[in-house]
């Protein structure tokens, strides 16, 4: 008989502890595996709190609703960041903006009573603050961003669906459970049955976010889901069709105004000519507008065929713009007398000119245009906004969001010109043409070519530089129109000559010490112009200004009105 001693019975216990210890860890695994990777049993609503839950397009969204006297509220701060990036809310006034393209409301915290179109208007709910957080009633929004809304009050859950947005549809093709993340462990809040059909938002690894006609929803595995078709959900047509129907080229001149009556009795034929834009509206203290404008004027025009876009200027002043556009009172205050000015002088359209502004006002300004054009629009009158070509200067040209200021304003008319001005260094042409063609190419990047009139200049600079007895050079320019231009030439006998680099007739003439040059604004200059226009298919051309021009320009410019694209 074989026996095993204690000490070989020890060291066998010993050997097999590793082996143990290993099936235990093994088993451990697969225990946590089979629990990790096992569909979870256990069903929870998919809000488990006491407040409500929004979810847009699929995505939840953290503390953007409330109810107050159960009717659904949505906050500031969601409809600023998921909806509708413009609106806008003055905490000195208490006043919430709301800008469309066919309306502007004005609400004021804690009343029904607004404005829609400045006319007073009573709302359904008025808007509240709670817990520091102001909120808006959601029925009316609705139809401001083209949602579709669905409330499951009972659940606390709301959905929003973008109107206009594609949705892909889907079958469920095997029984499935909606489950609130996009893990096989995760609870589920309801049951989906075969051949249901599913409106799909996202996709994320493996699975599809969906929702149902009645309100159920959360992942569903996509090896349950058969994709169907994609459904669009009509958005009620609501573009203002700018005028310029027959697709022609725009022409414009802009009306030097100045503190004078413009004796129209004195203005010749303007061959080709379509829109006058007088400088006659310009802005002070308080909201309040100068009015130069002048109704004869309007009626020589209206009997020539010509349209009149009064001009509304910032008086170039920063700091009084910047008070103007940070104040929705001051604000509303000018868009009321602009409106009462269209009616009362039969105007065809506002033309805005606000430079010289301050680089933080960029935005201020976009608003301030997207509460004045639903209102000319809604009296069918035009809106156009001038601006510069790109530069590094933030208050000449860094300003201006063109982008923003294009998808409101009718036309952006786009002052070619002041290439060289009279605190340039060096001389220089007014507007060459490679400077206003790499403009304009810049321009296009952000302005689609219907929108956008090329401003061109009846006027050019003459460049006076001089030496002193020790040598040195002193440049000084003055101003002149084309006209005078011309005289200047011919007085001083000068030879024109071209200027392959601005591509523009050139004079030099030189008198003792001093020098005098010019880069001439003439027929040559105009037709470059006009095939800068028509090379990409710009909305047309605004000169600046009427007057300073030979009665020779209209009739140039006359040919190119004929030309439909």
């Amino acid at each position: 008989m074989n026996t095993v001693s204690p000490e070989y019975g020890m060291k066998l216990i010993k050997n097999r502890k590793p082996l143990l210890y290993g099936l235990l860890v093994v088993g451990i695994l697969i225990i946590v595996l089979i629990l990790y990777f096992s569909p979870s049993w256990q069903q929870q609503p998919l809000n488990k709190t006491e407040q409500p839950k929004l979810f847009l397009m699929g995505n939840l969204i953290e503390h953007a609703i409330c109810y107050e006297e159960e009717e659904l509220y949505l906050s500031y701060d969601f409809i600023k960041e998921y909806l509708d990036p413009t609106i806008q809310f003055n905490e000195e006034s208490k006043l919430v903006i709301v800008t469309t393209e066919e309306n502007v409301y004005h609400f004021t915290v804690g009343f029904k009573d607004g404005l829609q179109n400045l006319t007073p208007y009573s709302f359904t709910y008025p808007v509240i603050e709670k817990d520091e957080t102001i909120y808006l009633p959601a029925d009316p929004l609705k139809d401001y961003y083209d949602l579709d809304i669905y409330e499951d009050k009972k659940a606390l859950l709301v959905w929003l669906h973008n109107l206009g947005q594609p949705i892909q549809q889907g079958k469920v093709i095997a029984e499935g459970k909606l489950r609130h993340q996009n893990i096989y462990r995760s609870p589920w809040s309801s049951v989906i049955g075969k051949d249901e059909v599913v409106s799909i938002l996202k996709e994320e690894e493996g699975w599809y976010w969906v929702e149902t006609k009645d309100g159920r929803m959360g992942y569903l595995g996509e090896d349950k889901v058969e994709l169907s078709q994609i459904i669009v959900s009509q958005v009620p047509t609501k573009i203002y069709p700018p005028w310029n129907p027959l697709q022609k080229p725009v022409i414009v001149t802009w009306e030097h105004a100045g503190d004078k009556t413009v004796d129209s009795r004195t203005l010749g034929e303007m061959e080709g000519l379509q829109v006058v834009s007088p400088t006659w509206f310009h802005l002070r203290e308080d909201g309040l507008i100068v009015n130069r404008a002048d109704k004869r004027y309007v009626q020589w025009a209206h009997q020539k065929g010509l349209q009149v876009w009064g001009l509304f200027d910032n008086d170039f002043d920063p700091d009084l713009t910047h008070t103007f556009l940070h104040d929705p009172e001051l604000r509303i205050k000018a868009i009321r007398q602009l409106l009462s000015l269209v009616e009362l002088y039969e105007l065809d359209g506002i033309n805005l000119d606000f430079e010289n502004m301050y680089l933080k006002d960029k935005e201020a300004y976009v608003q301030f245009v997207r509460e004045l054009a639903p209102l000319l629009h809604e009296k069918e009158r035009l809106l156009t906004v001038d601006v510069t070509f790109h530069s590094r200067s933030e208050t000449w040209s860094m300003c201006y969001d063109r982008v923003g200021l294009a998808e409101v304003a009718d036309y952006l008319m786009v002052m070619g010109y002041d290439e060289n001005g009279s605190g340039s260094s060096s001389a220089g042409s007014v507007s060459s043409l490679p400077w206003v063609e790499k403009g304009l190419e810049k321009m296009l990047e952000e302005v689609s070519a219907d929108k956008l009139i090329l401003g061109i200049p009846f006027y050019t600079r003459l460049w006076i530089e001089t030496i002193d007895e020790i040598g040195k050079i002193s440049l000084t320019s003055k101003a002149l129109s084309m006209v005078t231009a011309e005289k200047w030439i011919v007085e001083h006998n000068a030879q024109i000559q071209i200027d392959e680099t601005a591509r523009q007739h050139y004079v030099e003439v030189k008198e003792g010490d001093t020098t005098y040059r010019m880069w001439l604004e003439d027929e040559f200059s105009q037709n470059k112009r006009i095939e800068l226009m028509k090379k990409y298919r710009l909305a047309g051309i605004s000169a600046w200004r009427r007057g300073y021009e030979p009665e020779e320009t209209w009739p140039l410019l006359a040919e190119l009105a004929q030309r439909v694209w």
